[in-house]
């Protein structure tokens, strides 16, 4: 009997101390460590209790004591477990902040160019949810470590300038329905894979494919619409339609001329393998600024497949630009097949690249590249690849280069 009144006081007693610092418990995972604590109190009481009551004669005042304990620890889990529901409904609506970064080492077979160290990326995220339908997302680029000194005159004058700063995304998204959404501001250009999935911890290479923002923009300033629809259970489609300013390095604050460039993707989830998709997108901009206002059409197609640890990707894309004089019409063409083998925390690959500037001339390059990474963790990859160029001009020698990183998510 005395040692289940010394079990039952040392359990209000500890159940005391955490009430202390409930003031303090104002984030979830320390309301979580505090309800198990307390789990542990009530499972620690009955155990306890139940072989008190083996080695000594039970009475109604023992009962009493471990059922009064008993409640009032029941009834702090349940304010607990309130104020985790109400904290979770606060942070879901604040403002998060997450991003990624790089660090590259690089260098080349191509005699008097140096290796280096190369402060790639340090991008920030930045997303807000207003409630269950809108939303907010940006993203603020930092690339190659930038600095910026001005001229200490008054003039407003840099005396030294290094990397870039530059806003890539900044949009609201209205969420309807998983079949109807609309965004509106500045996003990646909805056009095949990897313009829009190409965060370094995530591709295979920190050297894109060469054709990738070179045919369909870097990015579109307007407004778009997307959604997902099934078909049936195991056949989904995706589609994507967008509004924008034509491309120019000005267009997040006006266009340079009343067209307005307009683009579909669209994309087919088949059950085939472990996961099959193939897509297409189409283009168009008349009077597009950053191409001597050539009326510029393009489109591209894209496959997505993997089967266990084989996985396969590749984009093809081709645009055609249009001039007054038709003499200076030409097309601009590029593609890429990529193929990666996963085996634990390790990927190797091979990807083949083609790119064509123009089709006036001997300008194409064709791109063989081979690549490893290992997977820290889930957020930190170590990178390791090398690539090679072969170009149709005689006159330009072949080239190789490689890199060497490490790029960490930095969110949840």
């Amino acid at each position: 009997m005395n040692r289940i009144k010394f079990v039952v006081s040392n359990c209000l007693i500890t159940m005391l101390i955490l009430s202390s610092f409930n003031a303090s418990a104002n984030t979830v995972e320390e309301l979580e460590k505090r309800i198990q604590q307390l789990e542990n109190l009530v499972e620690k009481l009955l155990s306890e209790a139940s072989v008190g009551t083996e080695l000594d004669v039970k009475n109604e005042s023992d009962d009493e004591d471990i059922n009064r304990s008993i409640s009032d620890l029941t009834l702090e889990l349940e304010e607990q477990h309130y104020l985790i529901e109400e904290l979770s409904k606060k942070d879901e609506y604040r403002m998060k902040v997450a991003g990624y970064a790089d660090v590259e080492y690089k260098g080349s077979d191509t005699p008097g160019v140096s290796e280096e160290f190369r402060m790639h990326h340090l991008s920030l995220f930045f997303t807000r949810k207003f409630d269950n339908k809108f939303k907010f997302f940006s993203e603020i680029e930092y690339e190659d470590a930038p600095k910026f000194d001005g001229v200490n005159d008054g003039s407003g004058d840099l005396d030294e300038a290094s990397g870039t700063i530059f806003v890539e995304a900044v949009n609201f998204d209205w969420n309807y329905s998983q079949a109807l959404n609309v965004r509106v501001g500045r996003f990646f250009s909805p056009a095949g894979i990897w313009s829009e999935d190409h965060y370094p911890p995530f591709v295979a290479t920190q050297e894109r494919p060469m054709h990738i923002f070179r045919i369909f923009p870097q990015f579109v300033d307007g407004v778009s619409g997307y959604g997902r629809q099934f078909l049936t259970d195991s056949i989904s489609v995706d589609y994507n339609i967008f509004l924008g300013n034509g491309e120019s390095s000005i267009s997040g604050k006006k266009d340079l001329n009343s067209n307005k460039a307009t683009g579909f993707r669209g994309r087919i989830q088949l059950p085939i393998w472990d996961e099959f998709n193939l897509g297409f997108t189409l283009y168009n901009d008349n009077e597009d600024s950053a191409n001597g206002n050539a009326d510029k059409f393009a489109y591209g197609y894209h496959l997505e497949a993997r089967y266990h640890n084989i996985s396969v990707q590749g984009e093809y894309a081709l645009a055609n630009l249009e001039f007054s004089d038709e003499v200076l019409d030409y097309d601009r063409e590029g593609y890429y097949a990529q193929f990666k083998y996963h085996l634990n925390d390790w990927d190797l690959g091979y990807r083949y690249d083609y790119y064509d500037e123009n089709n006036l001339g001997k300008n194409s390059v064709k791109r063989n590249s081979i690549f490893v990474n290992f997977h820290l963790n889930e957020a930190i990859t170590l990178k390791g690849e090398y690539h090679r160029n072969q170009y149709r001009n005689s006159s330009v020698d072949d080239v190789g280069f490689y890199t060497f990183s490490i790029s960490t998510y930095l969110g949840n």
